[in-house]
C-alpha cells in the first residue's frame, strides 16, 4: 500500500515544479494577451464597446461616461447643445452604434479624428480645417513633478481638473497630457499637498509638492489630524513599505518597521499567526487552573473606522496606510476596547481620473532554516551506549546491532533492518542498523508559495470605487504531507455623494483561509517532538518495501487529514452628513461574521509484517467536527465641528456613541469506529459519539468625546473622555469613566527659533496622560457566575438511566460579584525633530504604564470546599520604556537614498502582589522584575573525584561524578540547596538573567537610480537571556529517559574522559541534575537578521508605452537571508521556546511584478 510513496513523492515534486513553470508561462502569455486586448486599436470606434444605461440625463453626462470607458475625448463649440436630455441603454455595444443612436434624432453630428470625437451642428459643414481648429483647443503639455528635495515623485496623479482626463508620472517624475486651453491641472500624491496649476501659454511645467512632514493627515480615532499637529505618540507605515514582501501575513511585513510595535512568531508552519503588542508587558494573568504568566496583550485593530478587525487576514495590497496609536491618550477615545493601544488600517480607495488596473504577483521558493544536523548511526549508537553506562543501565545497542551498523555502512548489508526472530515484526529504532537523516527525509528542500492581487479603482466628481481580488498560497515544508495553506481575499470600497451635503459609502470584505494538513502534523509540537526522537538506525523501509514505524511517513501520507475553512465577512454601511461648513455627522453599522468549520478524520493505516499480513496502526478510525459562528455587530455614531479663527485660534470638538454585540455559537462532535473512511460523518459510526455546544454573548456600550485646540499650530491641546460599560461585570461595577489629555509645544514656530530654522526645521515637545479600563483579564463572558461540572459516574445503583445518574459536582471556583475593571494609567513624553531641510527626522518617546486592580486569587480556603478562592482586584504592575525613530533621505543627481532606524526597549515590574513571604513558586512578588530567570551560579564541571567529595550537592541529587555540573555555594553554608525557596532565602540561587526581549531594532536602507531600486531590511533584538528547559532534547541532546533523548552534531562537544573540556556536561538518562537553570548554560538569545533584501527595476516609459502599460516594475527579493546570533545553529532566535521543538521558519527567494494598466 505504501511501497511507492517515496518515489511517487519525488515524481510529484518534479511534476509540481514543471507544472509551476508551465503556469508561469501561461500566466504571462495570458497577461500580455489581456493587455493588448484592453488597449487594442483605440482609434477604431467599431472595435470599442461601451456599457451605458442612463435614463433622462443630460448629454454631457453620457459623453463623460464614454470618456471614462475609452481613450476618446469629445470636443465641441458653443453651438452644440450638450444640456438636452437623452436616454441610452447599451450593454457592451460598439461605440459607433451608440453614437449613431445618440445623435440620430438631433441636429448634432460627429467626426473622429485620432483620439478626438468632434461634435458640430448638422447645418454646418465640418471640414478638416475646422476639425483641426477645434482640436487645437486641446494641446499637449509636459512636465515633471518633484518634492522639495528636487526628487521626482513617481506615480503622482496629474488630472485636468473637472474631468477624468489624466495620467501618472513615470520613474523620473515626468508626465505628458493633452488638455484644454485655460484648464487647470490637479496634481496629487499620498503624503503631499494637492497642487493646482493653471495651464497658460507654456508647454512644460515643473511642479513641486510639499512633503508629508507639513501636510500628511495621520488617522486617529474617529478622525484624522495633520502630522505636524499630533500631540500623542503615533507610528505610521504606508503601502510602499509593505510592497512585494514574500510573506503570508500583513503582521510579518510590519515586524521591525515601527518603534514599540512588538511582533512575535511562534512557528513557521502553514497558517501560523503572529502575536502583536505595543509597548511591552501589559500585566499578569492567572487562568482558571491557576497557571501564571506575564501578559503582553495586543492592541485594538480598527479597519476603515470600524473596530474589531483582524490583521492576519488582510491583503497587503489593499492597505493604503497604517497608524499605530501607542500612547493611552491617543487610544482613549476607544475606551476599554483599547487599553494597550490601537492599530488603525486605512484601505485603498479610488482616485480621480480614468479607471486604473493594478496587477501584482509574487512567486516564492522556501527553504527551512535552523535544522538539526544528526550524527551518523554508528556515532549515535556509541553515544547512547556511553550515556547508558553513565546511567548504570545496560547498553542501548547490543554488540550484534553495532556490528550490523558497521556492515551496513560498509555496504555489506543492503537492507536497513532484519526480522525479529522471536516475533512477526521488523526490528526498529535501536534494534535496526540503518543510517538515516530523518530531517532530510521528513522535511523538503524547497516549498512553493505564490501571491496574486488584481484591483481596479477610479473616481468621478461624485463617486469613487475600489475593488480587488487576492490569492495567497503557502505550502508546508513537510514531505509526504501535502500541506496546504490558502487565502482568498475580496474587497470593495464604494462611495458616492448623493447630494452636496450627503455621502453614502459601503465597504465590504470577504476572506477565506483554507488549511489542509495531515492530522499527524496538525499538532506541530507533537510532530517535531516525535520526529526528533526517531533514531538514525531506524529504517526508512523494511525489506518488504513497506515504510517502517516509527517513521511516521505512512501516518503523514495516509493517516487522515485536518481540514479547516475560516471565513470572515465584513459589511459596513456609512452615511456622512455635512449640514454646515466644518460640521460633519457620521453614522455607520458593521456586521463582522467569522465562520469556522474544521474536520478531523483519523484513518486506519496498515504496516506490513514479515509474514505478509497487514497490521492496523490503530484499532479504529475517528472523525470529529467543530463549527464556530462568531458575529460582531457594531454601531458608531459621532459628530464633529471645527472652526478656525483669523486670530490663529482653532477648535474642533467631537462627541459620539458606540455599541458592540458579540454573539458566539459553537458546536463540536466526535465519533469513533467509522463504518467507512470513504464517507467520514458523525452519523456513520458505531462507536462512542460525543457532542457539545457553547453559546455566549458580550455587549459593550460607550459614549465618548474629544476636544482639540491649537493656537497658530504652535500650542496644541487635546482632551479625550470615554464612559464605558460592559456586560462582563455586574450592574453596580459595570460602567466607568476614563479621561485622557495630551499637549504639545512646537518651539520651532516661535520667533526666537528663526536663527535655527535652517538647521532644525521642526522641534516639538509632547506630553500625554490617560486612564483606561481593561476587561480582558478573563476569557469568560460571565465571570460572576460560578461554574458547575457535570459528569456521568462509571458505576452506581440508580433506578434510572441503566443504573447510572448524572451528578453535579461542587463549583470549581468561588466568584466575586464586585470583580471589576483593571485601570491602566499611562504617562508619555516625546519629542519630534526635523533637520537639514527636512532630510533628517527624529522622534523619541518615553512612557510609564501602570496598571492596578489585576485579578488574582484571594486567601486560601479550606480544601473541604473543593473550590478555588474567588478572584479579587488587588495586583499592580508597571511597564517603562522608550522608543526612538531616526530617518534620513536625500538625493544626489539621479541617485536617491534613505535610511530609517527604529529602536525600542521596555521593562516590567510587579508593584503589588499578594505573596507576603515572597515564595518563588508563586512566580510574582512585590518589586519583581518581570521575566526574571532564577538559577544557580556555576563554578564549572567537576574535574575529579576530589572536587566532587569536597562539595555537598546531595539536596539536588544523591550521586555526583567528574563531568557533572559544579554549582556555586552562594550563601556559604557548605551545601547547595534552595533554602526556604523565598526571595529573602533562595538558598544558592539568584537572578541570573531575564528573558524579556530588550532593545528591539530595525534598520531599513533604500536607494533608487534610473529605474533601479534596492532595499535592505535588518531586524533583531539587542539583549535577551534564555534558559532552555530540561526537557529540550534539541538543546541538551540527552534529556529525560532514553525514549526522549536524541543526539546531534552540536552535542558531540560534551564532557568525556577523552574530552574533559567539553561544553555539555556528563550525559545521563533519567536525571536532570545537570540541566537545572544555571549561568553556564544560560543562552544569549540576542540576534540580528537580514529580514528582507529586495532589488527592482521599473521599465522606462519608452517601453511601457509600447506595451500599453502605465507602469511596470519587476523585482526579486529574499526573506530571512541570514541570521547572526550566539545561539546554537539548530535554534531560531525569533521563534525560541523552552524546548525548541518548533516548525522551522523559512528562507524564501521570491520574484514578481507590479503592473499598472
Amino acid at each position: 500500500m505504501n511501497r511507492e510513496i517515496l518515489s511517487l513523492d519525488l515524481c510529484n515534486k518534479i511534476q509540481r515544479y514543471k507544472h509551476f513553470f508551465r503556469i508561469m508561462k501561461i500566466t504571462f502569455l495570458f497577461l500580455f494577451v489581456l493587455i493588448f486586448c484592453l488597449h487594442a486599436e483605440t482609434t477604431n470606434s467599431q472595435n470599442i464597446r461601451v456599457t451605458i444605461k442612463r435614463s433622462n440625463v443630460e448629454l454631457r453626462d453620457v459623453l463623460n461616461n464614454i470618456e471614462e470607458q475609452t481613450d476618446y475625448l469629445f470636443v465641441y463649440d458653443k453651438y452644440v447643445d450638450v444640456n438636452h436630455k437623452v436616454s441610452v441603454n447599451s450593454d457592451k455595444r460598439p461605440l459607433e452604434e451608440v453614437l449613431g443612436e445618440l445623435f440620430a434624432k438631433t441636429d448634432i453630428k460627429y467626426a473622429v479624428d485620432g483620439t478626438y470625437i468632434v461634435l458640430s451642428s448638422k447645418d454646418k459643414i465640418v471640414e478638416k480645417t475646422q476639425i483641426q481648429k477645434v482640436t487645437q483647443q486641446k494641446r499637449t503639455i509636459t512636465g515633471v513633478v518633484k518634492d522639495i528635495h528636487e526628487e521626482p515623485v513617481i506615480g503622482a496623479n496629474v488630472v485636468e481638473k473637472g474631468t477624468t482626463n489624466g495620467t501618472i508620472t513615470d520613474i523620473d517624475g515626468k508626465f505628458s497630457l493633452s488638455v484644454s486651453e485655460n484648464s487647470t491641472l490637479l496634481v496629487s500624491y499620498i503624503g503631499y499637498a494637492n497642487q493646482e496649476v493653471k495651464v497658460g501659454n507654456q508647454t512644460s511645467y515643473t511642479i513641486v509638492l510639499k512633503e508629508d512632514q507639513q501636510v500628511l493627515d495621520e488617522v486617529v480615532g474617529y478622525g484624522s489630524v495633520k502630522k505636524a499637529n499630533l500631540t500623542g505618540a503615533v507610528g505610521y507605515i504606508d503601502n510602499k513599505e509593505l510592497e512585494n514582501r514574500t510573506v503570508s501575513t500583513l503582521t510579518q511585513a510590519i515586524q521591525g518597521k515601527v518603534a514599540g510595535v512588538n511582533i512575535a512568531s511562534s512557528s513557521g508552519g502553514p497558517g501560523a499567526l503572529q502575536s502583536i503588542n505595543l509597548r511591552g508587558y501589559t500585566g499578569i494573568n492567572i487562568d482558571a487552573a491557576g497557571n501564571r504568566s506575564n501578559r503582553a496583550d495586543g492592541p485594538l485593530v480598527v479597519i476603515d473606522g470600524v473596530q474589531g478587525g483582524e490583521l492576519s487576514t488582510l491583503e497587503m495590497n489593499d492597505v493604503e496606510n497604517i497608524s499605530f496609536l501607542k500612547d493611552a491618550a491617543s487610544a482613549a477615545i476607544y475606551g476599554s476596547s483599547a487599553p494597550y493601544g490601537v492599530i488603525i488600517v486605512t484601505t485603498k480607495k479610488g482616485r480621480a481620473g480614468k479607471p486604473v488596473i493594478n496587477y501584482s504577483n509574487n512567486f516564492g521558493f522556501s527553504q527551512p532554516t535552523n535544522l538539526p544536523e544528526p550524527v551518523n548511526s554508528l556515532d549515535f549508537a556509541n553515544a547512547f551506549n556511553e550515556v547508558a553506562a553513565n546511567s548504570f543501565m545496560s547498553p542501548v545497542y547490543s554488540p550484534d546491532v553495532i556490528q550490523r551498523i558497521k556492515d551496513y555502512q560498509a555496504g555489506k548489508i543492503k537492507d536497513e533492518t532484519i526480522k525479529n526472530p522471536n516475533a512477526d515484526e521488523w526490528y526498529a529504532q535501536n534494534n535496526a542498523h540503518a543510517n538515516n537523516n530523518w530531517f532530510d527525509i521528513l522535511i523538503k528542500d524547497v516549498s512553493f508559495s505564490q501571491q496574486h492581487n488584481i484591483n481596479v479603482s477610479g473616481a468621478t466628481e461624485s463617486s469613487s470605487y475600489y475593488a480587488s481580488l487576492g490569492y495567497n498560497q503557502n505550502d508546508g515544508l513537510l514531505n509526504f504531507a501535502n500541506e496546504k495553506n490558502q487565502r482568498f481575499n475580496v474587497r470593495t470600497n464604494l462611495s458616492t455623494n448623493l447630494t452636496k451635503w450627503l455621502t453614502f459609502a459601503i465597504r465590504g470584505a470577504f476572506t477565506r483561509t483554507h488549511i489542509n494538513v495531515p492530522i499527524y502534523s496538525a499538532d506541530e509540537w507533537l510532530f517535531f517532538d516525535l520526529s526528533s526522537r526517531i533514531y538514525p538506525t531506524n529504517p526508512l523501509k523494511n525489506p518488504d518495501g513497506y515504510y517502517s514505524q516509527p517513521s511516521y511517513i505512512v501516518n503523514l501520507a495516509e493517516g487522515g487529514r485536518q481540514n479547516s475553512n475560516n471565513d470572515n465577512a465584513i459589511l459596513t454601511g456609512e452615511f456622512v452628513i455635512r449640514p454646515l461648513p466644518g460640521w460633519d455627522i457620521t453614522a455607520n453599522y458593521t456586521y463582522n461574521g467569522t465562520y469556522y468549520n474544521q474536520t478531523y478524520h483519523g484513518k486506519n493505516t496498515y504496516l506490513g509484517l514479515p509474514s505478509g499480513t497487514l497490521k492496523p496502526s490503530a484499532p479504529y478510525s475517528t472523525f470529529s467536527r467543530r463549527m464556530n459562528k462568531n458575529q460582531l455587530y457594531t454601531i458608531n455614531a459621532f459628530t464633529s465641528y471645527e472652526k478656525a479663527f483669523n486670530s490663529g485660534h482653532y477648535f474642533k470638538g467631537m462627541i459620539g456613541f458606540t455599541q458592540e454585540l458579540t454573539d458566539l455559537l459553537e458546536f463540536t462532535g466526535s465519533a469513533e469506529k467509522l463504518y467507512t473512511d470513504e464517507v467520514p460523518m458523525l452519523g456513520m459510526s458505531y462507536g462512542i459519539r460525543d457532542v457539545g455546544d457553547n453559546a455566549m454573548q458580550l455587549a459593550i456600550r460607550g459614549a465618548f468625546g474629544r476636544l482639540n485646540y491649537n493656537y497658530k499650530e504652535k500650542y496644541l491641546l487635546e482632551l479625550n473622555g470615554r464612559y464605558d460599560g460592559t456586560s462582563r461585570f455586574m450592574k453596580d461595577v459595570r460602567f466607568k469613566f476614563y479621561p485622557g489629555v495630551s499637549a504639545a509645544w512646537v518651539a520651532s514656530k516661535e520667533t526666537f527659533w528663526k536663527p535655527l530654522q535652517d538647521y532644525v526645521n521642526q522641534f516639538k515637545l509632547r506630553m500625554s496622560y490617560a486612564s483606561l479600563g481593561d476587561q480582558g483579564f478573563t476569557n469568560s463572558y460571565y465571570p460572576f457566575f460560578p461554574s458547575l461540572g457535570v459528569f456521568s459516574p462509571q458505576q452506581g445503583n440508580y433506578y434510572f438511566k441503566d443504573g447510572l445518574e448524572s451528578l453535579i459536582v461542587a463549583p470549581t471556583d468561588l466568584v466575586n460579584y464586585d470583580l471589576t475593571w483593571i485601570t491602566v494609567n499611562t504617562l508619555s513624553l516625546g519629542v519630534d525633530m526635523a533637520m537639514f531641510n527636512n532630510r533628517l527626522d527624529l522622534s523619541f518617546d518615553w512612557y510609564n504604564r501602570r496598571a492596578k486592580d489585576f485579578a488574582d486569587f484571594g486567601a486560601s480556603v479550606p480544601a473541604l470546599l473543593g473550590a478555588n478562592p474567588p478572584r479579587r482586584n488587588t495586583a499592580e504592575t508597571e511597564t517603562k520604556g522608550f522608543e526612538l525613530t531616526v530617518g534620513w533621505k536625500d538625493r544626489i543627481n539621479d541617485f536617491s537614498y534613505g535610511a530609517t532606524f527604529v529602536l525600542s526597549d521596555y521593562i516590567g515590574k510587579v508593584v503589588k502582589y499578594d505573596n507576603p513571604t515572597k515564595l518563588l513558586n508563586n512566580v510574582w512578588y512585590d518589586g519583581m522584575t518581570m521575566g526574571e530567570i532564577w538559577g544557580y551560579e556555576t563554578e564549572g564541571l567537576f574535574k575529579d573525584e576530589a572536587e566532587v567529595a569536597a562539595t555537598d550537592q546531595s539536596y539536588l541529587y544523591a550521586n555526583w561524578y567528574p563531568g557533572d555540573v559544579h554549582y556555586k555555594d552562594l550563601n556559604g553554608d557548605g551545601k547547595i540547596n534552595v533554602g526556604n525557596n523565598t526571595v529573602d532565602d533562595p538558598g544558592d540561587r539568584k537572578v541570573i538573567g531575564n528573558n524579556t526581549p530588550r532593545f528591539s531594532f530595525g534598520l531599513t536602507l533604500n536607494a533608487e537610480w534610473r529605474g533601479f531600486d534596492a532595499s535592505v531590511f535588518l531586524q533583531g533584538v539587542g539583549k535577551r537571556d534564555y534558559m532552555f528547559s530540561s526537557a529540550s532534547n534539541y538543546f541538551w541532546g540527552f534529556a529525560g529517559n532514553q525514549e526522549h533523548s536524541t543526539y546531534y552534531t552540536i552535542h558531540t562537544d560534551r564532557w568525556s574522559e577523552d574530552n574533559p573540556d567539553g561544553y555539555y556536561p556528563r550525559a545521563y538518562f533519567n536525571t536532570t541534575k545537570n540541566q537545572l537553570p544555571q549561568t553556564r548554560y544560560l543562552q544569549n538569545a540576542s540576534y540580528m537578521r537580514i529580514k528582507n533584501l529586495q532589488l527592482g527595476y521599473t521599465l522606462p516609459k519608452t517601453i511601457t508605452e509600447k506595451i500599453k502599460f502605465q507602469r511596470a516594475r519587476l523585482f526579486i527579493n529574499v526573506e530571512n537571508l541570514a541570521t547572526f546570533t550566539s545561539l546554537p545553529d539548530i535554534i531560531d532566535p525569533e521563534i525560541i521556546s523552552p524546548d525548541a521543538k518548533i516548525y522551522p521558519l523559512r528562507r524564501t527567494w521570491g520574484v514578481g511584478a507590479n503592473i499598472t494598466f
